[in-house]
């Protein structure tokens, strides 16, 4: 193997990852809703997996019949057309799990840039892809044909979108329900005027003697004058 045919090897296997990559940005730039709700399909794996073969499967075959039985050039482009829209949601809807992936892995300024989530869990998925034999034939069917499903079931189901977009009204402040009031204080019991408590209370209560109340002083009587003594 000479180093042109390492290079040209290199160079396709790049290709094929920054195409992936390309296609993940993509989705979330058009898409960001539907990649949303395709990350949250990915939490139940088996059954959005079961869903992307009940439409990879019957596509993929309908795709290879009409092109081995037609004869006109535009039929077979119909042909490699139905068999590579299911690849096209699949490569689409897998920016789910990129995006599921790098959430993950948390980075600084995430919030303001969410689609580094969906970058950088796209290396890793690419870079798993790579891996012979399982990455060829298990992990990269396995993503195209789940992709897929997500794609399509988070066109049709939006459950979780309602109930985040109701929760994130609820925090603004702009739900529909009636805010949440809180209950009356209780009122104070009513002491006993001999009682210690209600003693201390009459004693706490009275002002200081900063206060403009402050009680006036007692007036103090005049003195009598004394009597002269008698002389002598």
């Amino acid at each position: 193997m000479t180093i042109a045919t390492v290079l040209t090897v290199f160079l396709v296997i790049l290709g094929v990852m920054l195409v992936f990559q390309a296609y993940w940005l993509f989705g979330m730039a058009l898409f960001p809703r539907m990649v949303g709700q395709a990350r949250d399909r990915y939490k139940t794996p088996i059954r959005t997996t079961m869903w992307g073969l009940l439409i990879v499967v019957p596509t993929f075959i309908l795709g290879f019949v009409v092109l081995g039985q037609a004869s006109n050039p535009a039929l077979k482009g119909v042909g490699i057309v139905i068999g590579a829209v299911p690849l096209l949601l699949g490569a689409i809807g897998s920016a789910g799990l990129c995006q599921l992936i790098g959430l993950g892995l948390p980075a600084p300024g995430d919030q303001s840039q969410n689609w580094r989530r969906v970058w950088r869990g796209g290396w890793v998925l690419n870079f798993c892809y790579l891996l012979p034999f399982a990455g060829w034939l298990v992990i990269l069917p396995w993503g195209i044909i789940s992709g897929c499903g997500a794609f399509v079931t988070s066109l049709s189901g939006r459950g979780n979108d309602r109930g985040n977009d109701r929760s994130n009204d609820r925090g603004r402040g702009r739900s529909g329900r009636a805010p949440r009031q809180t209950p009356a204080p209780e009122p104070a019991a009513k002491l006993d005027d001999d009682s210690p408590r209600s003693s201390r209370l009459q004693r706490s209560q009275i002002p200081s003697g900063d206060s403009e109340n402050k009680p006036s002083q007692r007036p103090r009587r005049p003195r009598r004058p004394s009597r002269p003594k008698p002389e002598e």
